[in-house]
């Protein structure tokens, strides 16, 4: 049975998403982007930063490095650029990953303790899981800041992967 959306792929357009959506709040100003809009993490910029901590925590993980991170709010750049810059070298990076995975490894055992300081919680997972699990995760909270970007009076950008598909180009789709 073939995957509705290889890793490749969710990769790829995780990386376009994340672009329109940065894109999209470049036309927010940074007073807009940090109110709390009563979301899980308050704040446009604090998911955004929530976004990019669990992919680094995937990442520590993925690497067999011990995860250095001990709360999922941490805000991890208070400046909207960094932030930007970051999640995108980020996102580049779990593309790298995924291309030159060996899809053998896709059904190993990844292993992890959950993050918290006082967490006990413990996890062994097939990879495969592991990364629909972080994948699933952005797209969550994306909507989220696909939502409240609405609620600050700006238009969101169309997400949509038929539109990642057909390649579309449009306002929200120019690189920083």
């Amino acid at each position: 049975m073939h995957p509705l959306l290889d890793l490749v792929t969710a990769a790829e357009y995780n990386a376009w998403a994340n672009a329109r959506v940065y894109n999209a709040l470049r036309d927010l100003g940074d007073a807009a982007r940090k109110e709390d809009r009563r979301a899980f993490f308050g704040s446009i910029h604090n998911t955004m930063n929530h976004i990019l901590l669990a992919d680094l925590i995937y990442r520590e993980r993925l690497e067999g490095k011990p995860t250095t991170f001990t709360r999922l709010d941490e805000v991890l750049h208070d400046g909207f650029a960094e932030l930007e810059a970051a999640h995108r070298a980020n996102d580049a990076w779990y593309i790298g990953f995924c291309r030159a995975l060996d899809p053998a490894r896709l059904e190993g055992i990844l292993s992890f303790r959950a993050v918290g300081m006082d967490s006990e919680e413990f996890f062994s997972l097939p990879l495969r899981l592991c990364l629909t699990n972080l994948f699933q995760h952005q797209i969550h909270h994306r909507g989220q800041v696909h939502h409240m970007i609405s609620h600050a009076g700006a238009p969101p950008p169309p997400l949509d992967v038929v539109k990642f598909g057909r390649g579309d180009r449009d306002r929200w789709s120019d690189a920083a």
